[in-house]
């Protein structure tokens, strides 16, 4: 008899020797995630619901640091085509290079996006980055649950401005 998980046991053979008990914390980990998004998107004045559409999610979180829609694309296309990578090419050296080619830029963009979002809420220390990368699910929870955390604004766009200025500055004198 199938069941409902059959599908993705297919996908991903590991998690049939849990059973349904692999679902337990990947459910309460996509609920944190959830939690922590809507609460951070009321926060920034922006509609919570967004959180669940996939798509408009990644548009809206990139918002808060006040980056443009464009870069969502940077954020959505590679992970795809590392899984591709990963599964499509035979020889394994070959595929872990292409990975590790597109994954790292990736990564490092990441990094970027969430350091953005600690410093849109008025941290700039290594350790509120480091706490952001690494705990970046529940990081996000606290700065949206947190009373005592505000949101300043638009990190990205301010340094796009104060760089345009210093140029055109440089052209004057």
């Amino acid at each position: 008899m199938e069941t409902i998980l059959d599908p993705l046991f297919e996908i991903f053979p590991g998690l049939q020797q849990f059973g349904f008990g692999a679902l337990v914390p990947l459910v309460a980990f996509a609920a944190v995630g959830i939690l922590a998004q809507w609460s951070l998107y009321d926060k920034c004045g922006l509609p919570g619901i967004d959180c669940i559409i996939p798509i408009k999610n990644v548009i809206t979180f990139l918002k808060i640091m006040g980056r443009p829609a464009s870069h969502s694309l940077i954020v959505m296309i590679p992970p795809p085509i590392i899984a591709g990578a990963l599964v499509l090419i035979a020889d394994p050296t070959i595929s872990y290079a292409a990975a590790a080619v597109i994954g790292l830029p990736w990564l490092y963009f990441m990094i970027k996006i969430y350091i953005e979002l600690s410093q849109s809420f008025g941290h700039y220390k290594l350790t509120d980055y480091i706490l952001v990368t690494l705990f970046n699910g529940f990081y996000v929870l606290h700065l949206g649950l947190s009373h005592s955390e505000k949101y300043r604004g638009p990190v990205y766009a301010q340094k796009l401005d104060k760089d345009s200025e210093e140029q055109l500055n440089g052209q004057l004198a």
